[in-house]
């Protein structure tokens, strides 16, 4: 092996790891044998073998028999496939499917996670139909291909790890390509052997190599199934259709689904452009498709994928119908298909069964930071976070606030939805007090109190409360204030960006260090005062401190209360530590409410003793952009932006006499042994929910959801599902 051949090994490599994690199962020999028993009448297969000339002496006769180099079987087996597809495939004339050398015909590869090397399968078939469409630029790329091959040696066929590798990455951007995939599977074929190759959103399997000489039967089997003109059994989810042009390129669509009732309901697809896709190969396959009703309104429908066993987050919108600043569902389609229903053989726990799941929504604003007015801002965090005491009223908690997940409400609002909270895929009721944890939300905007579960024994972890989630609030709002100005534009850069990205380290040990600096420690002062934008000063920089100094009382409230009770045996699995604060919930509401409306009252009085100015534009949404709109797929453990370190002299200067002399000395910051810094084969961090049903955690990634003033993603990705889908708008 060259060394570009060891470094595109090691490349696809950590790409197997981050998105099926530690381990992938081989199945039975049934398994293959078992599928697509009636793709073929067993007499039109006999008569294939026997008549076409293909297979003689029990053999396929066209395949080499010691070929020196795998590209060796690519013509061969190209020429093969087709001869079984025009002689046994049913003809369709709104479908067709032929196998061809990618290489040989300008297939569109994609860079595999920004680096040189590229994914490129041997052979493809190209596909026509209602779900594929050209890709940008070229005549042939993930976006109209049905299935692909692999060819290899068969010396090289058992080298399991090294042949899933590459089909991994050939799988993950079948998915981003295709975004109404339920499956999909691939073949790698040598001289002598192949085996099959299942790719689904609970991960992957295959089967063992089987010899194509001595089970034809199977391989044409095989091969006709995987080139099906039948889109479902393809893989791929026949209740989102769409029309192609002459052009090649989808035009119309239509999105079919069931409201609550059981009544059938066919929405219009928006198809300028393509729905939001996430990245991920495993997990909750998050896609989000902008429709319309019959009425011309328009929604947004989010197909997920969730572990068997855990809460929908359909059940808990249920609850929070009718709730000011809460999103508000519109009807639900639960257990569509599960991934079990592709598996078949697999074994009993080799792994966690998803769920799709259809949940239509009202559609609102864009999100937060793309605010234009510190008014605007103000108004939409202030009912942002009335939205979330009412959802506590509703024994909810959300969990994971964050400025992707807090909408500007529609324009013309009124008080209430002027800001509106969104999704609630890792809320949880009040009642089943979840233990707080550091792995779950999004790091930058986690309370000092769940970054400090790294270093608590489990018998001390407290549960997660709704003063973690008005923490996030706060950090929410310094974020936006140190990155922006009032006017929404981008800040010059500055300490308080420093300050910013540190919160965002993936060691939870220094981001905790880097925001007690920042909520607690006088130093910060000057950086504010010197930094801050003119405009946030004039508009609420009495309220940003009133609110950081509330926000500091309580945090240390919450860790005098811990520290207590640290070692101490107490009744029940999880207790709650915090009973003592807790029953203040109006309290604490409403003096944050009043901070709030304090300051909207300010900047409204000054906006009637000066004449009228046109208020700032909203920035433009790029146009053309291509179809799907995908999340930026970077390392899964590489923050989404350069961290400085928490050690250098920008910063540690200032924690020092911080983590000595600050209130908050009760707990011991001890950086945890176990947090890994390695840039390889971790998995953890995608969007995964992988751990036992009894839980309910969700890995907090880097990789989640950029924030774009921290990040800056190039102009043809957006930055969350919710802001994409209001570019319709």
């Amino acid at each position: 092996m060259t060394g570009a051949e060891k470094d595109a090994a090691e490349v696809f490599g950590d790409l197997l790891a981050q998105e099926l994690g530690d381990s992938t199962p081989m199945t039975d020999d049934a398994w293959a044998s078992s599928l697509y028993l009636d793709v073929a009448t067993p007499q039109d297969v006999e008569k294939f073998l026997n008549d076409s000339g293909e297979y003689e002496n029990g053999r396929w006769a066209r395949l080499p028999e010691s070929p020196t180099v795998a590209s060796e079987l690519k013509e061969p087996l190209c020429k093969l496939i087709n001869r079984i597809l025009e002689r046994l495939l049913p003809s369709d004339a709104k479908a067709s499917r032929l196998a061809v050398d990618a290489h040989a015909n300008d297939f569109k590869a994609e860079a595999v996670n920004g680096t040189r090397h590229r994914a490129s399968p041997n052979i493809v078939v190209k596909a026509s139909g209602p779900s594929f469409s050209l890709p940008r630029g070229s005549s042939l790329g993930f976006s109209n291909i049905a299935t692909c091959f692999d060819t290899k040696l068969d010396i090289q066929a058992e080298d399991y790890s090294h042949n899933l590798a590459y089909l991994t990455a050939y799988a993950k951007y079948m998915f981003i390509q295709q975004p109404n995939r339920f499956f999909a599977r691939s073949l790698v074929i040598t001289e002598k052997r192949a085996n099959l190759f299942h790719f689904d959103r609970s991960g992957a399997q295959y089967s063992p190599l089987f010899n194509i000489h001595d089970e034809p039967r199977m391989f044409v089997r095989l091969i006709l199934g995987l080139c099906a003109v039948d889109e479902r059994m393809l893989g791929l989810d026949n209740t989102i259709q769409w029309s192609v042009g002459e052009d090649g390129r989808k035009s119309h669509g239509t999105l079919t689904t069931s409201t609550c009732d059981g009544a059938t309901i066919i929405y219009d697809l928006a198809t300028s452009q393509g729905p939001f896709v996430r990245s991920n190969l495993r997990g909750r396959g998050t896609t989000c498709w902008t429709v319309k009703n019959s009425k011309g309104e328009r929604l947004i429908v989010k197909d997920y994928w969730i572990s068997e066993g855990r809460m929908a987050e359909f059940e808990l919108l249920n609850e929070a119908k009718g709730l000011p600043g809460v999103c508000q569902m519109v009807s639900h389609q639960d257990r569509c298909v599960q991934t079990k229903d592709f598996r078949r053989n697999s074994k009993e726990g080799a792994f966690h069964n998803r769920i799709a799941t259809r949940i239509v929504m009202k559609a609102y604003g864009r999100p937060i930071e793309n605010f234009s007015s510190a008014e605007q801002v103000l108004a939409a965090l202030r009912d942002a976070i009335a939205g979330h005491k009412a959802l506590l009223s509703r024994n909810i908690i959300h969990r994971d606030v964050s400025p992707n997940n807090i909408l500007l409400g529609l324009p013309g609002s009124d008080q209430g939805d002027q800001g509106v909270l969104i999704d609630l895929d890792i809320a949880i009721r009040c009642g089943d007090l979840t233990q707080a944890d550091y792995k779950i939300g999004t790091r930058l905007f986690q309370s000092l109190m769940v970054l400090c579960t790294f270093q608590l024994s489990a018998t001390d972890v407290p549960a997660h409360d709704y003063l973690d989630d008005l923490e996030s609030f706060f950090w929410v709002f310094a974020y936006l204030l140190c990155v922006y100005k009032a006017d929404g534009k981008p800040a010059p850069r500055s300490r308080l960006h420093d300050h910013v990205r540190s919160w965002q380290n993936p060691n939870p040990f220094q981001a905790h260090a880097a925001k007690l600096c920042f909520i607690s420690a006088f130093i910060v002062d000057p950086d504010i005062e010197q930094h801050l934008d003119e405009g946030w000063r004039v508009a609420c920089g009495d309220m940003f401190l009133k609110f950081r100094a509330y926000m500091r009382k309580l945090a240390k409230e919450k860790e005098n209360l811990v520290c207590s009770l640290m070692g101490c045996e107490v009744d029940g699995a999880l207790p709650n530590r915090f009973s003592s604060i807790l029953h203040k919930v109006d309290e604490h509401y409403d003096h944050i409410l009043g901070l709030f409306d304090d300051a909207l009252k300010k900047i409204r009085d000054a906006a009637k003793e000066t004449s009228p100015s046109a208020s700032s534009p909203q920035r433009d949404i790029p146009s053309g952009i291509p179809a799907p709109v995908v999340e930026p797929i970077r390392s899964s453990v590489s923050p989404d932006i350069a961290l400085p370190d928490i050690s250098s002299s920008s910063i540690s200067d200032k924690l020092t006499p911080v983590l000595s002399s600050t209130p908050f000395h009760g707990l011991p910051l001890t950086p945890p042994s176990t947090t890994s810094q390695s840039s390889k084969r971790r998995s953890e961090e995608a969007e995964l929910d992988d751990t036992p049903i009894t839980s309910t955690k969700r890995i907090c990634p880097p990789s989640r959801r950029p924030l774009r003033a921290v990040v800056g993603p190039p102009l043809h990705v957006f930055n969350s599902l919710y802001e994409y889908c209001r570019s319709w708008f």
